[in-house]
Order: structure tokens, then C-alpha cells, then sequence
């Protein structure tokens, strides 16, 4: 069957040109409307009840095809529950009053991302949040203690799914969405009002200067849609027969189909206008279709971020190719794993030179021009830890300086830095990999802020130091120094000893601001960037002049202005292992 479903105000309507009858019953009334069929094939009805009666009454649908007729929850409603053993849709007027009107989220380019499971903020015992029922939810995560902390970074928080998901298949994180207009109820105080409740939140981060992404789950899943549309309409094909598993969690949804790719659009087009998200990042994006894709970024409103995984475990639609072919003049960005997995080996100190040369690579953009992907830095979300996997501390060792060099190549590098939750704290999952359904490892201890403050402080005004200066802020291709023009943009640095006694887990380089300034003033602003992963002590011949320490990654500490008591650096410096640091002209 071909079903859609959509309603404004009270005005339920239904998609369903094959059907004979259809019927709206308003559950707590024990009341049912027949629906009335266009030429179309649309059904609908305005039931004889003013909107504040119906707030918060469970309905659902009955569909006749034949001698069968099917009860069916609405795939689009705003509120859902599970009542006994069966999801109930709920009638809910979201007609909340946003305070912070004003907000207007930065271009992507301008912003730091701060990945975050939203109950994580707030878990923990140590989280002085407003009241103790609080811990944990959607109203935790808009309390003031955690608001100054991510305030302190400045950044733009990303939220793991946020959609009513299936407790089992999804765990704690939610990776398996039944619907995506009504939101997970468990994280809210007021299990009623959960939807309100993400409002109130997303205007308490807005009040603040930051942003919210949320991360959504069109791949898989839709148990709801498949109830009401069936298998057929919603999941994908093979050709041989069967349904596509290309997400290793389930059958693949179908997003060439029309009525899929409207849901879609429908959904975040709400999510935008009344929840007023700034940004999505689509989970395992490589399995919807192009078409789908560049109707999403023709349709929703141009200040929107975009972000996708480009990957899946198998039917991909499109690939990191695609940055600079199909995708080439779209505002989508990449989830960028040549960046992720050459950065990790470097922090760690493992790395070869094909490791290094893949990071020298990805520092400057992913560009198709250098042997990558991407035409803009801006394509390219730049992470070395998230969700999946090993936290930042647990990647390498607990070792406080090897986490601030990570913080330190993930933000120097060009494209949109992406920091996992907890990274500032040294927050540890024990070394597990997995936390997708242990909610006793998903959350913050707070007081680890306290006992790493040092790397708190440094990474907000490392977050600072970014944004401010040009150098991090390409739009394009970065030219190399090749000798044979003074119109370059960046020169690389190679250890002392390069190339017969080189030391591959370290590099440096000279940056340039972008070439809009005049060449004399691009050299006399330039900024050397160093970078040891090593487990030695590494030595690097610097230009001729004088430099001062603006980074210094050995007492992790961020100074704009240097550092009085540390000697300006000359002919070399001596870089301490897994450490990092950043100079800049001292006169």
C-alpha cells in the first residue's frame, strides 16, 4: 500500500489512493470520523473539536483495503507513548514561546563542534544541575552549570539522536529511530511534554551563542513507517531479491522512494522552523540516494548546517568522491576518517611515513589537489575521537599532553574541527569501545573538570585562538612552498635529521594568513605550527627571525601574546615528546 500522512492544526489527512475507507478515532473519546478521498487520493478530516481538547489525546487510524483493515499510528504525529504493549500516537499543540529570538548560528566555518550524548551532560552526581530530578535530562543539559562550560568553549554542540527510538534495538544512544517527529520521552522530567521540554533547551544553548545539531537516523529503522506504508514503500531492494542491510543494523530505507524523500524533507523542515535546530548530521548518509541529498540542500533553509557520514557497511549511493563532483557546489560536509585514522596513529606514536604523509594531507584540507577529496576545507569535518570507539583520554593512555596535542591538530587544521564530549576532562569510558547501551559510562564526572582545569582553560582559549586568527580559515586549495614563488601559503618543517635519521612521528610547518593580505604582510604575520607525536624529543631548524610561544604544549597553556618567562625561540626548537606547540613572529 501507498500511504502518507501529514496534518496542520486539527486537519488529520491521509495519503492513500488504494485504500477504500478511512477512519480517524480519537482514542480517549471513543470517538471515529470518516475520512473523506480527493481525486488525488488523499483523505482527510477536520474533526468537530476545538485544538485545546484535543491536546494530548492518543488517535490513530483505520485503513480498509478489501476485507483488511489495518489500526495504524501516525507516522508524523508529534507525541508518541507506548501504552501497554503498543505505541500510541498523541495529539500535542507545540506552541512554545522561543526567548532568544535573536540568535542567528555562525557560518559553518566560523563554529567548533562538540559532540555530546545530551543525558551525558547532566548524569553524573558531580553535575550541579538546578534539581536532582533533573539529572540526566533535556532540562539538565539547559542548566546553567552546564551552559558555562560549553559556554567556556564556545562551541556548537552536537546532539546524538534525540527521535522516539526502540529501547532495545537502540540503547541508551538511540540509533534506531521509530519516528522522527516525536522526541524520546526518557530524557524528560515531563514525559508529556518532551517535545517542549528539547525547545526549552535549544533556546536555553541559543541564549548563550551556541548552536545545536542534531544527529538523525533516516537509514535504518522506522518501525512506524513501515506500519503504516509497509515494507515495500520504506525499505530497499536488492535486485536479486530481499531487502538491503547496508547499515548492519536492520533493512535500509528507501529514500528514493517520493513519499520517503517528502517525510524526510517534511521532518526537518519542522525541526528547523519549530525547534529551531541549526544543523543535522545524517548517520551513515552514504546510504540515501543523491537525489535526496540535493533536494535536502535545496530545500531547507540555507543557514542550516549539513553534515554526513559518508560511509556504511554496504550499498553505498555515493562516496567522499562526490565532494568534488555531484555534492562539489552544495553546503554538505564529511565526516573526514583519512584525518581521523592518520591523526590517531600520530597522537599515538605509532605512525610511518605513509601515516604521515596521509596527515600532512589532511591538515591541509583533504584536497583534491594534494591527492584527496574535498575542493573546500569547509567539506571536511576534521575529529580524531566521537561516540564510536575510545574516548580522547582512552586512545591515548590518559596522557594529558598527548590529549591537548590532539585538541591542538584537530583545531590548527584546515576544515570544521569536531571535539568528542569530555575530551577537555580527560573524560575515560575505562577503555571501552561500545557504550551505545551502558548509560553507567555515558556521562561526565564533573569533577574531573576540576582536576584538569589547566586542560579546560587551554582548550577554550585554544578554541579562541582559532576563530580569531585567519590562518585556520582557508576557503581553498593551500599552495605549498616549492621554491620557486614567494606566493605561498604553507612550508613544511622536517625534523633535524630529515631525510636519513628522520623522526616520521613529527612535522611542523610555516602558515601564512590567507592572500588577501599583501605578501609582506602574510610574512611578517605568519605562524609556525609544531607537532611531535613521537615518543623522543625531536629538534626543528626554524626560519630566520624571531619567535615568540603563543601555544606551549609541554605546560599546556594558550597565550596570544607569549609568554614572558619563556626565551624567544631562534635558529631551533626543542619539541618534547607528544607535545605541540605554536609560535608566532615576536616582533
Amino acid at each position: 500500500m501507498d500511504w502518507l500522512f501529514w496534518r496542520k492544526n486539527n486537519k488529520f489527512s491521509l495519503y492513500s489512493p488504494d485504500a477504500e475507507e478511512v477512519t480517524l478515532v480519537i482514542d480517549n473519546l471513543n470517538k471515529h470520523w470518516s475520512m473523506k478521498r480527493d481525486a488525488r487520493g488523499s483523505w482527510t478530516v477536520k474533526p468537530d473539536i476545538p485544538d485545546q481538547q484535543l491536546n494530548n489525546l492518543s488517535y490513530h487510524y483505520q485503513v480498509r483495503v478489501g476485507r483488511s483493515v489495518r489500526k495504524v499510528v501516525d507516522p508524523m504525529a508529534k507525541r508518541l507513548a507506548i501504552v501497554g504493549r503498543e505505541y500510541r500516537s498523541f495529539f500535542q499543540q507545540l506552541d512554545f514561546q522561543h526567548k532568544n529570538n535573536r540568535f542567528s548560528a555562525p557560518p559553518i566555518d566560523k563554529i567548533v563542534i562538540y559532540e555530546s550524548h545530551l543525558p551525558a551532560l547532566s548524569r553524573h552526581p558531580s553535575a550541579a544541575v538546578n534539581k536532582e530530578i533533573y539529572h540526566g535530562t533535556y532540562l539538565g543539559a539547559a542548566s546553567d552549570y552546564v551552559l558555562d562550560h560549553l559556554q567556556h568553549l564556545d562551541v556548537a554542540v552536537e546532539f546524538l539522536p534525540l527521535h522516539y527510538s526502540d529501547r532495545k534495538l537502540g540503547g541508551d544512544w538511540g540509533y534506531y529511530s521509530v519516528l522522527y517527529s516525536a522526541m524520546r520521552d526518557d530524557f524528560a522530567v515531563d514525559k508529556e511534554n518532551a517535545n517542549m521540554e528539547v525547545m526549552k533547551t535549544i533556546d536555553a544553548l541559543h541564549g548563550r551563542d551556541i548552536p545545536v545539531i542534531l544527529d538523525v537516523v533516516f537509514n535504518h529503522g522506522a518501525e512506524l513507517w513501515v506500519k503504516a506504508w509497509g515494507e515495500n514503500v520504506v525499505y530497499r531492494k536488492l535486485d536479486g531479491g530481499g531487502f538491503c542491510h547496508g547499515s548492519g543494523c536492520g533493512a535500509t530505507v528507501k529514500t528514493e522512494n517520493s513519499h520517503i524523500r517528502k517525510a524526510m524533507i517534511d521532518t526537518l523542515l519542522n525541526l528547523v522552523k519549530q525547534y529551531r535546530f541549526d544543523g543535522f548530521r545524517f548517520d551513515l548518509g552514504a546510504l540515501h540516494d543523491k537525489r535526496t541529498m540535493l533536494e535536502i540542500d535545496k530545500r531547507l533553509p540555507k543557514r542550516v548546517y549539513l553534515i554526513a557520514e559518508p560511509w556504511a557497511l554496504g550499498g553505498n549511493q555515493w562516496g567522499k568522491q562526490d565532494m568534488s563532483d555531484g555534492f562539489a557546489h552544495t553546503r554538505w560536509a564529511i565526516w573526514n576518517d583519512d584525518f581521523r585514522e592518520s591523526a590517531r596513529i600520530f597522537a599515538q606514536g605509532y605512525g610511518d611515513y605513509q601515516n604521515r604523509d596521509r596527515l600532512m594531507r589532511s591538515i591541509v584540507g583533504s584536497h583534491v589537489k594534494d591527492g584527496g577529496w574535498a575542493l573546500r576545507p569547509q567539506q571536511s569535518i576534521n575529529y580524531i575521537s566521537c561516540h564510536d570507539g575510545r574516548t580522547l583520554a582512552d586512545l591515548v593512555g590518559g596522557n594529558k599532553h598527548r590529549v591537548f596535542l590532539s585538541i591542538f591538530l584537530v583545531l590548527t587544521s584546515q576544515g570544521i574541527p569536531m571535539l568528542g564530549e569530555g575530551s577537555e576532562m580527560l573524560y575515560t569510558k575505562h577503555g571501552h569501545d561500545n557504550s551505545y547501551d551502558r548509560p553507567d559510562l555515558n556521562q561526565l564526572d564533573w569533577d574531573s573538570s576540576t582536576q584538569h582545569r589547566d586542560l579546560v582553560e587551554a582548550v577554550g582559549r585554544l578554541v579562541a585562538l582559532r576563530k580569531q586568527l585567519k590562518h585556520f580559515q582557508y576557503k581553498g586549495h593551500l599552495k605549498a612552498n616549492n621554491q620557486k614563488s614567494g606566493w605561498w601559503d604553507i612550508d613544511w618543517i622536517y625534523p633535524t635529521g630529515y631525510p636519513h635519521h628522520d623522526n616520521v612521528n613529527a612535522i611542523a610547518y610555516i602558515i601564512r594568513p590567507p592572500r588577501r593580505y599583501q605578501l609582506w604582510r602574510r610574512t611578517r604575520h605568519s605562524l609556525i605550527i609544531l607537532l611531535n607525536g613521537s615518543h623522543s624529543g625531536v629538534n626543528f631548524q626554524l626560519p630566520q627571525g624571531e619567535w615568540k610561544v603563543i601555544v606551549d604544549g609541554l605546560r599546556i597553556k594558550v597565550n596570544p601574546l607569549g609568554f614572558g618567562i619563556a626565551p624567544n625561540a631562534k635558529d631551533h626548537y626543542h619539541l618534547q615528546p607528544g607535545t605541540c606547540a605554536m609560535l608566532s613572529p615576536a616582533r
